[in-house]
């Protein structure tokens, strides 16, 4: 029996708009409204372990299976046309400088000026390996972060909020949030919205939301890890109503699913382009109202996305057909003796 396959584009599309309004704090009334953008963070690499596991295991373990070249190529060739055009885009106005090698490197090749891109990247050397193993095995490697991940948090500075700083220890819990995407695919999960699953993400909603009100107001930053633990669940329910039939069946018939659909498919670039151009914007300190302000920010944003998807595809095809032209043989000479 054919598994049906699971629709995560309304999960896509949250996660976009969750990372697009933790970003525009300088733009709403209240920097508060800005928020969300943990749980659009793990949306995200909760689906990138969801889609590599199910496109790993999708020709099972037959000689079809890609090598991890070939795995990585495919990957890689998805991300980095985006991330020069942006990246390309960030160096003309003057958000990167490059004097050395190592500027060049960082900037085009690792880490980049995008943090997710340079999580993923590494991310995709284990996932390939432990996509493929049993859920039991999945687990376990879950399981087996919360060593790193309690001996780093052990040296932290817990009297300000550092578990999502710009350092690289967040990356252990969104490593296990992508084991966890991997772990859904592997069980074959299939999301299903009920009265319970509501009530388990609106639970979990409110603990996140309690734990970000009262940690640092009463002194409790070394609390501060419940920010990832509730991460969990606010994801695994998500799935389960986001990626329901249940809500996306009533949702294609409406006009809002294509604007749905297209926020889902730029995803990628969206991320890359609202963080160089609300970063220059905000250099900007332009003197308009609140709305005003907003426009400025999305409006761009989303021309400039659709803008690098298509530049994107029109580079990987271009690339492609130079890297697989048809090698032509050279004619044989005719022997005329």
């Amino acid at each position: 029996m054919t598994r049906r396959h699971t629709d995560t584009t309304l999960m896509l599309c949250l996660a976009t708009v969750l990372i697009t309004l933790s970003h525009l704090d300088a733009f709403v009334p209240d920097p508060r409204i800005a928020t969300g953008g943990a749980i659009g963070n793990s949306l995200f690499f909760f689906l990138s372990g969801y889609g590599l596991a199910m496109s790993l295991n999708a020709a099972g373990s037959d000689a079809t299976s890609p090598s991890l070249l070939a795995y990585l190529g495919k990957r890689l060739s998805r991300l980095y046309p985006a991330v020069l055009i942006v990246a390309c885009a960030m160096l003309a106005t003057l958000q990167i400088q490059m004097v050395s090698i190592t500027d060049i490197v960082a900037a085009f090749v690792w880490p980049t000026p995008f943090w997710f891109i340079s999580a993923v990247v590494v991310f995709y050397v284990p996932i390939f390996y432990l996509a493929r193993l049993q859920p039991a095995g999945i687990a376990t490697a879950m399981a087996a972060l919360l060593v790193p991940y309690v001996f780093f948090y052990s040296r932290l500075d817990l009297s300000q909020f550092v578990v999502e700083g710009p350092d690289y220890f967040k990356w252990i819990n969104y490593f296990g949030i992508t084991l966890m995407g991997c772990l859904v695919a592997r069980l074959k999960l299939t999301p299903k919205l009920s009265l319970f699953t509501v009530a388990a993400l609106l639970m979990s909603l409110l603990l996140f939301l309690v734990t970000k009100l009262t940690v640092f107001r009463y002194d409790m930053g070394h609390l501060q890890f419940l920010f990832h633990v509730w991460l969990y669940p606010i994801v695994f329910f998500s799935f389960h109503i986001f990626s329901s039939e249940a809500v996306l069946k009533p949702l294609r018939a409406t006009p809002l699913f294509p604007v749905v659909a297209l926020l889902g498919g730029l995803t990628l670039e969206i991320y890359l382009t609202q963080t160089a151009w609300i970063h220059w914007l905000e250099a900007q300190n332009y003197d308009f109202g609140h709305t005003v302000l907003l426009l400025m920010a999305l409006v761009p944003v989303l021309v400039f996305s659709v803008l690098t998807q298509w530049l994107s595809q029109r580079l990987t095809a271009g690339a492609s057909r130079v890297l697989h032209k048809p090698r032509v043989n050279p004619q044989k000479p005719v022997d005329l003796t």
